[in-house]
């Protein structure tokens, strides 16, 4: 939806925890619960999975209620875009970039804490994040803030990526 594509193996959706039992039920017909956290209680997060096998790899679906500010943040500040041929509500780019850095703070050594910082840093190099607006947002999580300048300082690959295949 911000133009930046990557493979994923699951779509976290982000909603209110009064919106998620109406949100399970909509969804019954077509997916099935397969993991809830915590297992009882109020869910922090349900790992959905299509019934139907896809023609594809399945992709998982997870429905998360928000568990911190910048959650939070993102589901306030949604916006409207094009994702996969549909108009949806998406977090904002801003939003987005705050997320896949605290995504790489967790695990800033592995692969995937990498491709979260990647991710972030290219949303910025794409033009599309109100960098003023983030930093509003990241003055209040000293760590984060310092992240994001190290992000927006991060220098630019030279030459090409290679995937070494010809």
């Amino acid at each position: 939806a911000h133009g930046v594509r990557r493979f994923t193996e699951d779509i976290d959706v982000l909603v209110e925890a009064e919106a998620v039992d109406r949100l399970l039920a909509a969804a019954r017909t077509a997916f099935r619960e397969i993991a809830r956290e915590p297992a009882t209680g109020a869910p922090g997060q349900i790992r959905l999975r299509a019934r139907k096998p896809l023609p594809r790899e399945d992709v998982y679906i997870d429905i998360l209620v928000p568990v911190d500010a910048a959650e939070a943040w993102a589901l306030a500040g949604s916006v409207r875009a094009k994702a996969l041929g549909r108009k949806v509500d998406v977090v904002s780019p801003e939003a987005l970039v705050a997320l896949k850095l605290r995504a790489h703070m967790s695990d800033p050594e592995s692969a995937d804490g990498l491709k979260h910082r990647s991710a972030a840093i290219t949303l910025h190099r794409r033009g599309r994040v109100d960098v003023a607006a983030l930093r509003r947002f990241v003055v209040s999580d000293a760590a984060l803030a310092r992240a994001l300048d190290r992000a927006l300082a991060a220098p630019r690959p030279k030459g090409r990526i290679s995937l070494g295949r010809r």
